[in-house]
């Protein structure tokens, strides 16, 4: 009896779905605006890969906004995002929106856009590249240590913590930081479409509002998220107001039963173990760092 009732219940279950999953089906078929949302110190890209491909798949995404609230991270994380969206940019209208934060690799990242918006009093700007090294040689010295190394090149332990660097080691890092410098400059520059001397002159590392970023020609407009939702979906030519659909938010159809059974609770006893089972059965500082 209680193994009927289960049963009973799974199919009320499956018909309640079967209702509600042909609403939300007819809901996904509207044009929309994806969100891509790129929070805190940028480390890795794949998940941010990730949701670009799938953005770039669903041919109901129309256009794309990308909202940063960051203060950079990783050189070449922050790369592999601004070539995806630049890939993207080719197919769909690609807007960027800062948050509080936007700089450094950030803003790098922005660049990709066709049009970038800031709040008045975003920090965005950071046009600048870091490498940071410490010296621990004096303190292990007063503590009778001394580290030795054996290497195959000169180079092979530059910017060893236990020992003071060389100047041919300064000169080396130097040049490194100088290069990726060239290629952030010449990023803003196509980006942005300002002149390289232009984005050099403002590339000292310094930080803009965004209200001066805008004055520079760093950003287009001032406004928030909701703003550039908008300019989004007018460039994608969606009437009205646009379907939102955030990254990670497109689920397939077992995603939304497993999540509505879960929520039913003890109400419907081992169902969401019996369909697990039968399915299994079946298959901050601002940086543009160098590590």
């Amino acid at each position: 009896m209680k193994r009927r009732t289960t049963w009973i219940l799974i199919i009320l279950v499956i018909l309640i779905l079967a209702g509600w999953g042909a609403g939300r089906a007819f809901k996904a078929l509207k044009p929309a605006v994806g969100i891509l949302e790129i929070d805190g110190v940028i480390t890795e890209s794949v998940v941010y890969l990730d949701a670009i491909r799938d953005f770039e798949r669903d041919d109901t995404v129309k256009a794309v906004v990308v909202r940063l609230d960051s203060p950079g991270g990783k050189v070449g994380p922050s790369q592999e995002i601004h070539a995806a969206l630049a890939s993207l940019r080719r197919k769909k209208p690609v807007v960027a929106s800062l948050g509080a934060l936007g700089a450094s690799g950030a803003y790098y990242i922005a660049c990709a856009a066709d049009t970038v918006y800031a709040l008045p009093g975003t920090m965005t700007g950071s046009i600048g590249v870091i490498m940071e090294f410490f010296d621990a040689s004096e303190g292990l010295r007063r503590v009778g240590l001394q580290a030795k190394s054996v290497t195959s090149g000169a180079l092979k332990d530059a910017g060893s913590p236990f020992r003071p660097m060389t100047d041919a080691e300064r000169a080396y890092f130097k040049d490194l930081v100088d290069d990726v410098h060239a290629q952030f400059v010449e990023a803003v520059s196509k980006g942005r479409r300002l002149k390289p001397e232009r984005v050099k002159a403002l590339a000292d590392g310094r930080i803009f509002t965004g209200r001066q970023a805008m004055g520079l020609g760093l950003v287009d407009r001032l406004g928030g998220l909701d703003d550039a939702v908008r300019e989004a979906g007018s460039r994608a030519s969606i009437e009205g107001e646009p379907r939102i659909v955030k990254a990670g938010d497109q689920k397939g159809a077992w995603d939304m039963v497993k999540r509505f059974l879960k929520t039913t609770g003890p109400a419907l006893p081992g169902a969401v173990r019996l369909f697990e089972e039968g399915r299994t059965r079946g298959s901050v500082s601002l940086e543009y760092s160098i590590p």
